[in-house]
């Protein structure tokens, strides 16, 4: 009888713990996807910019649905960000082969995320079923 109680009591743990770790990865999945959107988005600007001719009129996203008219001085180079305050002046190719690299990651990091989510929601089902066995043990 004791066993049983400090084997639910075990069990309660590790499933509030798991719990925990499902909430953080499903954060990090929908970070991660948000990212994954911006960097498609990006590519696409990018290879429709190719298409442009300078002095062309475009209008520039500055956030929240709104954008400003702007005209277009440069085709062939793009200022991409490398970290928080530095900046990079890069071909227009050479941005685009950099954010399919960024999405292969991306991607990758979604798919680990992914299966360690399902992982452990596994292990918090086995728990479950474990926890109802032991008290249908006690009725």
């Amino acid at each position: 009888m004791e066993d049983d109680e400090k084997t639910i009591r075990r069990l309660s743990s590790e499933l509030n713990y798991l719990n925990e770790q499902s909430k953080l990865l499903s954060n990090n999945l929908s970070l991660l996807s948000s990212h994954r959107n911006e960097l498609a988005i990006s590519k696409v600007t990018l290879e429709g910019l190719k298409g442009v001719k300078e002095g062309n009129e475009i209008l520039i996203p500055i956030g929240a649905g709104n954008f400003i008219k702007g005209t277009i001085i440069d085709v062939n180079n793009v200022i991409t960000t490398l970290a928080r305050d530095v900046t990079m002046e890069r071909g227009i190719d050479e941005a685009i082969t950099k954010l399919d690299e960024a999405l292969k990651d991306v991607e990758k990091n979604i798919e680990q995320n992914e299966t360690t989510l399902q992982s452990i929601n596994s292990r918090m089902s086995e728990i479950e079923t474990q926890a109802e066995e032991i008290l249908q043990k006690k009725k």
